[in-house]
């Protein structure tokens, strides 16, 4: 039997379109500047809060009361856990970072710093000094340092920065990579720990998160649909009634 109604340029366009679209994805995620904690609490919000009561009303077989009850669940869950981890994400930073930046979070010897402050002063000290002997470097430069102050360093502003050292006098470019580097290093260093300490506060306060969940939702739901439960009575299937019949009776 010969099938011919099947052309293999088909799945050839199909598998090319879906590499690319991965690859724009891919792309897209990359260009994101500092993907941490914080992005993490809010994708994990959406997904809660739209994401799966959508699909819980669309996929789930089961009645309309009891899929609205676990619709519901899940906005109520992430709102919880926004309101508690937000706070310990921005202040846990914050705590973590006046630390950091004052040298109480290094160790004399060890060579590893996270004192981010000192090491973005180092490169941008330096970049004023290059820009002295370089009209068209001082222009350019300045404007990037203006958006240093605005925004903060990422790594689109790194990328940025390391255009244009490349495009500078030899004698001036080693310094300010090393200077770069370094201060890309302990920027990332520093914002790490940041992550990691929230990480485990957020893991800490899971129980107390929990319990919040479980005590205000019913209260939730009585305000949303007063004195409505999802049934928790056992559906009697042919097969169960013919069994417990045979026994003497139906059990509860």
């Amino acid at each position: 039997m010969k099938i011919n109604s099947i052309d293999s340029t088909h799945f050839k366009s199909l598998g090319s379109a879906v590499k690319n679209i991965k690859n724009a994805a891919a792309d897209s995620f990359a260009k994101i500047d500092n993907v941490g904690e914080g992005t993490n609490i809010a994708l994990d919000f959406l997904g809660k809060a739209i994401l799966v009561p959508a699909t819980i009303m669309i996929v789930s077989k089961e009645d309309k009361e009891k899929k609205e009850y676990s619709a519901l669940k899940n906005p109520v869950a992430a709102v919880f856990q926004l309101m508690m981890e937000a706070p310990i994400l921005i202040a846990g930073s914050n705590f973590v970072g006046k630390l950091a930046n004052k040298g109480a979070l290094d160790k004399a010897g060890s060579g590893i710093s996270y004192n981010e402050n000192l090491y973005r002063d180092k490169f941008i000290l330096s970049v004023k000094n290059a820009a002295r002997e370089d009209e068209n470097f001082k222009t350019v430069s300045d404007g990037l340092l203006e958006k240093l102050n605005k925004k903060g360093f990422g790594k689109n502003l790194r990328d940025d920065f390391y255009d244009i050292i490349e495009q500078t006098s030899a004698g001036t470019k080693e310094s300010l990579k090393k200077s770069l580097k370094d201060y890309d290093t302990v920027h990332k260093r520093l914002y790490h720990l940041q992550n990691r300490v929230c990480f485990v506060a957020a893991i800490a306060l899971t129980p107390l998160l929990c319990k919040a969940e479980d005590y205000f939702f019913p209260k939730i739901m009585n305000l949303i649909k007063p004195n409505k439960r999802p049934s928790s009575r056992k559906r009697i299937t042919l097969q169960h009634f013919r069994a417990q019949t045979a026994k003497g009776g139906l059990d509860d």
